[in-house]
């Protein structure tokens, strides 16, 4: 694992997060409870083991429109449609038909490489 630059974006109400990089092209984020439910929407519950969101990084913001549909067309359920993020990015969020928060988003800071 490389080093990571630690907390980011600390400027921003809701906005701290840590990235780690594990391999080419993953990247594991860590949020605050609070902020997820901020972001998301959703009422914040008492914490659980399967507290978590997923993100799944493309390239462009079609491509966050075309895997949202997707994942809708699948079954999931749209909590948050995709936007434009107060950071630059465009994202949305999805829980998947087992009820797993997925976050779909493209980072203009960031190249996807395949």
């Amino acid at each position: 694992m490389r080093d990571t630059r630690g907390i980011v974006g600390e400027e921003f109400e809701h906005g701290a997060v840590a990235f780690f990089d594990l391999q080419a092209g993953l990247r594991l984020a860590i949020w605050n409870r609070k902020d997820i439910a901020h972001d998301t929407k959703l009422i914040q519950t008492p914490p659980s083991l399967t507290e978590f969101t997923l993100g799944h990084n493309v390239g462009s913001k079609d491509e966050v429109d075309k895997v949202m549909k997707q994942a809708k067309n699948a079954g999931a359920t749209i909590t948050v449609a995709a936007h434009d993020t107060f950071w630059g990015g465009y994202s949305g969020y999805f829980q998947d038909p087992d009820g797993h928060l997925w976050e779909v988003v493209w980072n203009p800071q960031w190249e996807i490489t395949e």
